[in-house]
């Protein structure tokens, strides 16, 4: 048994195991204090019930209790039944190959890794599933949008090409498929957001970012204009300097054009409640143009960590580009 805090792969595929080690940070803390430690966003009620009813074991063996003091080197062994999940390899493709990375066109829906709910679904299992078992995203994207994500093909080189996104920044450039009923975005113009960015509190959503005191710039080239059933549209190529939460999202929602298909920042914090409750209620999708966010990271380029040639990569276009003329 494995006594580290690696989420471990369970015999069963859908039950997902999670250990946690007390070290010497920890000792003598409650059990429920620790999970909420170890655990993000839960809180102590939360822990607690999920000792009492949960699948919870401790090692060496004791009955879990919410007060009950660790020890060193004490396990704690949390097991989750997930529901069966739409596995979209199908969709999924490799983009671009060599010794230390990969490229991998990740579809709408596929998550970059796992989540509470999602194991199988996401580009780390898809790795594993090729055949890369080392392979490593270095990087995130949102779960609805599509496009280029770059991997490492092997853990030695992770930590370079991680640091080049956080240093060198390579170039990330998306194209946004946005509502546009006023024809703010005519074709050939081009523009710089800079609106800073920061949460925004006059939303109940913690997740919903506005303005606020973080620097974010995204520059914007109009590609063409959109005859949608749904409505006006505008085409668009998007870049971005910085790299903050939403902040595609966000800069376009302000200037009264939301990304088509926004389930957060289209639509008011009542709908975006509503959907993640009832993501295939027809008649709340049906109030969208689009099932998922019309936006693709469509090319990144990089200088190549051992020779430094530039590089390229384009991921194709989905099909919802073609939904209007």
């Amino acid at each position: 048994m494995a006594v580290n805090d690696d989420e471990e792969r369970s015999p069963q595929e859908n039950v997902r195991e999670r250990h946690f080690l007390v070290d010497q940070n920890y000792v003598g803390w409650r059990l429920d204090q620790f999970l909420t430690s170890r655990i993000p966003r839960i809180s102590r009620t939360f822990a607690g019930e999920i000792i009492r009813h949960g699948n919870i074991e401790l090692v060496p063996a004791r009955r879990p209790k919410a007060a009950m003091r660790l020890h060193m080197d004490d396990v704690v062994i949390l097991r989750q039944t997930l529901e069966p999940e739409l596995v979209q390899d199908g969709e999924a493709s490799l983009l671009y190959e060599d010794e230390v990375m990969l490229v991998v066109n990740k579809p709408a829906g596929m998550l970059v890794h796992e989540s509470a709910s999602t194991r199988l679904n996401t580009i780390t299992h898809f790795l594993r599933r090729k055949g890369y078992a080392n392979a490593e995203p270095v990087h995130r994207i949102d779960r609805e949008t599509s496009g280029v994500l770059v991997c490492a093909a092997r853990t030695a080189y992770v930590a370079r090409l991680r640091g080049m996104f956080a240093t060198t920044h390579p170039d990330k450039i998306y194209r946004a498929l946005v509502l546009d009923p006023q024809g703010r975005w005519q074709r050939g113009m081009s523009a710089t957001l800079k609106t800073p960015l920061g949460q925004d509190h006059n939303s109940v959503l913690s997740v919903r970012m506005g303005r606020g005191e973080l620097e974010a710039t995204t520059h914007v080239k109009v590609i063409r204009r959109i005859r949608h059933a749904f409505g006006p549209m505008a085409d668009l190529e998007v870049a971005i300097e910085t790299g903050r939460q939403h902040q595609i999202r966000v800069h376009l929602a302000m200037e009264g054009t939301p990304i088509a298909g926004d389930k957060l920042y289209s639509m008011d914090d009542a709908f975006f409640m509503a959907i993640c409750a009832q993501p295939e209620d027809q008649a709340l999708l049906s109030r969208l143009p689009f099932a998922r966010h019309a936006l693709h990271a469509w090319k990144i380029g990089l200088e190549h960590p051992l020779d430094g040639r530039r590089l390229v990569v384009e991921a194709p276009l989905p099909g919802i580009w073609e939904a209007g003329k």
